[in-house]
C-alpha cells in the first residue's frame, strides 16, 4: 500500500495560510472599524431642547453658567436684552479678558430698560444696528467656544417667566461655524458703539483703566471709531497695548503714556492730578 504523505502536508499547510488571512482579515476590519467609531464620537453633534416658562430658570441658569465657564469667547447676537443677570456675567467674563463681543437690535437696545448703557459703561464691544435689509436684527444666539445658544427666548424676564419661547443648546462644529460666520459679518458692517460721555471719561482716565483697541493682525492700537478697526476690534487697556509692543495709531491718534505724568499711582494730565485704582 501506498501512502501520499505530500498531500496532507499541503493540506496543513494550506490551512494555516487561510487561518493566517482570515486573521488578518479580522483585525484590518476591527482597526477601521475603531477608526469609524472614533471619527464619529469626535464630530458627534447633540441638541438639549428647553421651553420657558415651565423651564424659564433653567434657561436663564443654562446661559449664565455657559458663559461663566466659556474659556475661548462669547460672542451674541440679540434681539431684546433686558435681564441684569446675564449682562453681569457678561461684564464679568469681560473683565477677565475674554473675547466678548454682542450685536443688538438697534430698536430693542435703545428701549430704557435694555442693558445697553450698563454695558457700554463697562467697556463691553457693542453694536446697536438694525437688520441687514431695514428690517429687525431678530437673532437670537449665543456662541461660547464650541457651544451655539439660539431659539426664539430673548434675554428678558417676560421670557423667562411668561411667554412660550423654545431654546436649544447645541453642540455641532458645522453649527457653530455657520453662526460665528454671520456674527462675523454682521460685526464687520458697524464698530462698537462708545458713547461720547465714556469717550470723554477715557481720554481722563489714567493709563491703566483707558480702553483703546487693536488688530488680530496689526502692530498699531487705535481710538474706538477708527477706520483701521473694521476688520477686527479687540478692546484692551493702554498699558497692556503698550507693554505687548503696539504703537499708537497715526490716522486716529489714540491717548499715549507720553500724555501722561506717572509718579507712584498718582497721574497728572492736562492740569489734572487723577489717582490709579
Amino acid at each position: 500500500m501506498k501512502f501520499n504523505l505530500l498531500n496532507p502536508l499541503k493540506e496543513r499547510g494550506l490551512k494555516k495560510f487561510l487561518i493566517c488571512v482570515l486573521v488578518t482579515t479580522l483585525l484590518n476590519l476591527s482597526f477601521f472599524f475603531s477608526l469609524s467609531c472614533l471619527g464619529v464620537c469626535q464630530n458627534s453633534s447633540t441638541i438639549e431642547v428647553l421651553f420657558s416658562p415651565d423651564q424659564g430658570e433653567e434657561i436663564l441658569r443654562t446661559l449664565i453658567d455657559t458663559i461663566r465657564n466659556a474659556e475661548e469667547r462669547v460672542y451674541i447676537l440679540i434681539f431684546s436684552f433686558t435681564l441684569d443677570e446675564i449682562a453681569e456675567a457678561i461684564i464679568e467674563k469681560h473683565r477677565e479678558g475674554l473675547d466678548v463681543k454682542i450685536i443688538m437690535d438697534k430698536g430693542q437696545g435703545g428701549s430704557k430698560w435694555a442693558v445697553t448703557e450698563k454695558l457700554k459703561q463697562a467697556g463691553v464691544p457693542l453694536a446697536v444696528k438694525p437688520g441687514s435689509k431695514g428690517g429687525y436684527m431678530h437673532i437670537k444666539a449665543l456662541i461660547a467656544d464650541d457651544i451655539v445658544l439660539t431659539g426664539s427666548y430673548n434675554y428678558s424676564k417676560n421670557a423667562t417667566y411668561h411667554s412660550d419661547e423654545n431654546f436649544l443648546v447645541i453642540r455641532d462644529n458645522d453649527i457653530v461655524e455657520a453662526h460665528l460666520a454671520k456674527f462675523n459679518q454682521l460685526w464687520g458692517e458697524e464698530l462698537p458703539a462708545v458713547s461720547p460721555e465714556i469717550k470723554k471719561k477715557q481720554e481722563r482716565a489714567p493709563p491703566c483703566e483707558i480702553i483703546v483697541y487693536i488688530t488680530k493682525t496689526g502692530s498699531k492700537y487705535h481710538r474706538s471709531d477708527c477706520g483701521y478697526l473694521r476688520e477686527s476690534c479687540i478692546p484692551i487697556s493702554l498699558i497692556e497695548a503698550i507693554q505687548r509692543g503696539y504703537t499708537p495709531c497715526k490716522i486716529c491718534h489714540p491717548p499715549s503714556v507720553a500724555d501722561y505724568h506717572v509718579k507712584g499711582r498718582i497721574f497728572y494730565h492736562q492740569g489734572e492730578f487723577l489717582t490709579a485704582r
